[in-house]
């Protein structure tokens, strides 16, 4: 029996989704992130999905996040350096 190209690359992914997320509880950044790049790489592959796609893709998704990142952090005010404490005390640190 034959495997086809994307069955094989299927169990590519999955042996790499693996090995992404015993890096993540390993605290393995980096590795984590090159794995999830790879994976990434995979997936284009698997789906045909051109270069040009999924730049539009992460533009779009970078934009929204960009957006939904921004906009509660002009309705809320942060503590300047300093703050938290009343006037002439030091805030206890424990």
């Amino acid at each position: 029996m034959t495997i086809s190209r994307n069955q094989q690359i299927l169990a590519l992914i999955e042996r790499l989704s693996n090995s992404a997320r015993l890096a993540q509880e390993l605290s393995l950044d980096d590795t984590a992130r090159l794995l999830a790049m790879a994976l990434l790489d995979l997936q284009t592959k698997l789906y045909s999905i051109s270069p040009d796609e999924l730049r539009s893709f992460t533009r779009t998704v970078a934009n929204v996040v960009e957006f939904k990142l921004r906009a509660p952090a002009n309705d809320t005010k942060r503590p300047e350096a300093g703050e938290g404490g009343q006037k002439g005390q030091r805030p206890v640190v424990g």
